[in-house]
């Protein structure tokens, strides 16, 4: 075979038996080529084709790897220099085969020019090539969105409906109830893509706030199956935040590093880019999982003190600008989230040694009095994060000793709620609280009774919080009980949070 020259023109004709360079070739390695070839069109060099779009294309292919494997077989042999994965800056020689099946497919710097594409005879241009394979007619202009309907008010009655349902943390209820339910009929009212979409979108995160990384993944799967930027550009932020969901998924497993890398490519993704500067609720939603890889980057202890230092401030850079995006956009929701991590992340820096600059001269506690302020005054709930990090931080973690002396236990200085209250002045909370205790068993009675839904994790710092103050109020069997409770439900975690929950229950008194 000759070697092929580089750089030559490369002609291609397509009619009704297409060819490149007089020959016959594989149709399907052929709609590749020309999809990248549009690709790099409207976007430049930096454009690319995803996996998912050459599995909507091929869906009766039972095996797309060995497609993309023939496929570039084929280019090799065109004299065509193609590539794959996201590292761009990697020599195409030096690309690993085994992540070639995962794309995104991309041509070369240069190699668009060198093709002559031509239709029954005459040049062919990005929107001849379109509609030869298959895409939406718009699919080849740059700025030119496809128009879509409006939804019908009984969508946005449903989609409204469900996100009150959010907000107030009734996240899965039943068929019929819910919030899950709520975007779920919202769906079904879809009048078009775009509004299927955004109902998707809200189930993963629902999912995704409930604690169920797999069933998030699932739904996302499904709008990447129904939902391409191409189609509206101006509503690419769906693409973007579907991408923020997924990184939120792996945080939620404790993998940080990769929470890490999908931000990082979603980033440098060339059609969420802007999005990630100027959209508000993208910069917030990016921020404050920014903060928080950060922040579990900073309480490492495996890595060296001043990285974990720089990474206890970037944190908090970080939660300070989700916080000033999330009030600006008056997503009261989202600015009680991130105060109330920021609150507990300076608390959690100061006991670990981390006395970071941006910590700032406020107590903690200020924060997490705002937390609270902001989710009575909006009427946000779903969760009760913020009562967990409260009534931690009120007993100051507790004693280290494993299984202290009860009556020395009950000696531990706990901040009254008095105490809290002036404090944290002058922001007035409507909720009063007597003893901290009552506070944990209302919020456990909330969860019993459905009422509240919260995420594994959550319910097994609540007990722990529950066991904890019964035990310094004096009443070890409901103690006893509660942390009984709380052992059966460790097989719901991830194992580095079983560890922290079984030495957390040895630092109680016997029963």
């Amino acid at each position: 075979m000759p070697v092929p020259d580089f750089a030559l023109m490369i002609r291609i004709e397509l009619g009704s038996v297409p060819r490149l360079q007089g020959q016959a070739v594989r149709q399907q390695s052929l709609w590749l080529l020309l999809r990248m070839w549009l690709a790099a069109s409207q976007d430049g060099d930096a454009g690319w084709v995803r996996e998912r779009e050459l599995r909507e294309r091929f869906a009766a292919t039972r095996n797309l790897r060995m497609v993309i494997s023939r496929a570039y077989a084929d280019f090799e042999r065109w004299g065509v220099r193609a590539g794959w994965g996201k590292d761009r800056e990697r020599p195409l020689h030096m690309l690993p085969l085994a992540g070639r099946s995962r794309g995104p497919y991309w041509l070369a710097p240069g190699e668009a020019q060198r093709l002559e594409i031509a239709l029954r005879g005459a040049a062919a241009d990005a929107e001849a090539v379109a509609l030869w394979l298959g895409l939406p007619a718009d699919a080849s202009a740059t700025g030119d969105a496809q128009a879509f309907g409006e939804a019908d008010p009984s969508y946005w009655h449903a989609w409204a409906g469900a996100r009150r349902d959010m907000l107030d943390g009734r996240l899965i209820v039943d068929g019929g109830h819910g919030a899950l339910a709520g975007y779920r009929h919202a769906q079904a009212l879809a009048s078009d893509a775009r509004w299927q979409a955004l109902a998707l979108l809200q189930q993963a995160m629902v999912w995704r706030r409930a604690g169920n990384a797999d069933a998030a993944r699932a739904v996302l799967d499904e709008l990447d199956r129904h939902w391409h930027d191409v189609q509206a550009p101006e509503h690419a932020w769906l693409g973007a935040m579907a991408a923020i969901v997924r990184a939120w998924c792996a945080y939620a497993e404790r993998d940080a590093p990769l929470a890490g890398r999908i931000l990082r490519d979603a980033v440098a993704d060339a059609r969420w880019t802007p999005l990630f500067e100027h959209h508000p609720r993208v910069r917030c939603e990016h921020a404050n999982l920014q903060a928080l890889i950060h922040r579990a980057f900073a309480l490492d202890a495996q890595r060296p003190l001043d990285e974990r230092r720089q990474a206890a401030e970037t944190a908090l850079r970080h939660y300070r600008l989700a916080l000033t995006l999330a009030n600006e956009s008056e997503l009261f929701d989202a600015a009680a989230s991130t105060a109330s991590n920021l609150g507990w992340s300076i608390w959690l820096f100061e006991r670990c040694g981390l006395q970071a600059a941006g910590s700032g001269p406020h107590s903690p506690l200020t924060w997490i009095a705002l937390a609270a302020w902001l989710s009575e005054h909006h009427g946000v709930g779903g969760g009760c994060w913020n009562s967990i990090y409260l009534l931690r931080m009120a007993r100051g973690g507790g004693p280290d000793a494993l299984y202290p002396d009860a009556a020395g236990f009950r000696r531990w200085p706990v901040l009254g709620s008095g105490q809290f209250r002036a404090q944290v002045a002058p922001i007035e909370l409507r909720a009063q609280w007597s003893r901290w205790l009552d506070l944990a068993l209302a919020l456990q009675a909330e969860v019993d009774g459905g009422r509240l839904q919260i995420d594994a994790l959550q319910r097994c710092n609540l007990l722990l919080e529950v066991a904890w103050y019964q035990a310094y109020e004096g009443d070890p069997a409901a103690s006893a009980a509660a942390a009984a409770r709380l052992r059966r439900r460790l097989r719901e975690l991830v194992p580095a949070d079983r560890v922290f929950f079984r030495e957390a229950l040895r630092r109680l008194p016997r029963a």
